[in-house]
């Protein structure tokens, strides 16, 4: 985690003890590598001891070469040793887990079931396909029928610790760096963000976002301010 600029009140909401942290962008943006990194971290910390289990399509990294892990890793590959990350969630509850780390959640079942996993007290790991804080709440809503909506928007704010949506740039010395938009959902923010108007919950957040100049523009322009990226690339954010 120390060679991947992580922001510091970022880096303080990356390992919660219960809920969800979603970490979202296209497809090479990084998204594994981060997980990969956070989950090296909990190892290596000697106050940890969690059991950690991962769910996987494919398994892109190993964590063979630690040397005084604290944590028990266990990684299955999907669909090699379980057909679905749905069915990975539902195994890793057998499991008593102390950690769960699901792939992707890209359908209505896995969605459904890594809610299911947050709300029994487990912290839960994943990635989306989107673009945006507030877009990713809008892209986890509607995975579910209407009917279910109001219900389920209500789950997801109330398990949600961290949203993080980061995108890979070129940077000034030659190589790329990452620009994130991110927000640590504190009791603070959920609670005011359940006590509005839920139809209007992605405006919301947005609102937030902007506030707090955590934005991926406000990152952007950050990062060029100490000339980590160059003009051309914020112009183009």
């Amino acid at each position: 985690l120390k060679d991947m600029d992580i922001e510091k009140e970022l880096e303080n909401g990356l390992k919660p003890q219960d809920g969800c942290v979603y970490v979202t962008g296209v497809t090479g943006s990084g998204k594994t590598t981060l997980l990969a990194s956070i989950i090296r971290s909990i190892a290596e910390d000697p106050e940890e001891h969690r059991k950690i289990l991962t769910y996987e399509s494919p398994i892109e990294f190993v964590y063979d070469n630690i040397e005084h892990a604290s944590s028990v890793i266990s990684q299955t590959e999907v669909p090699k040793h379980l057909p679905t990350f749905e069915k990975g969630v539902r195994n890793a509850l057998r499991r008593k887990p102390r950690l769960i780390l699901v792939g992707e959640s890209r359908d209505y079942e896995t969605i459904n079931a890594v809610l299911d996993a947050a709300l029994t007290g487990h912290p839960v790991y994943t990635t989306v396909h989107s673009n945006g804080v507030a877009e990713t709440v809008r892209r986890l809503v509607g995975s579910f029928p209407k009917s279910e909506r109001a219900g389920k928007t209500i789950d997801i704010i109330e398990t949600m610790r961290l949203v993080v949506w980061q995108k890979l740039v070129p940077s000034t010395d030659g190589k790329q760096t990452a620009l994130r938009e991110y927000l640590v959902f504190t009791d603070k923010i959920r609670d005011k963000l359940l006590s509005s108007d839920l139809e209007n919950i992605t405006a919301n957040i947005r609102k937030i976002l902007k506030s707090q100049k955590l934005t991926m523009l406000d990152n952007a322009k950050r990062k060029h301010k100490a000339g980590i990226i160059s003009k051309e690339v914020l112009k183009k954010i």
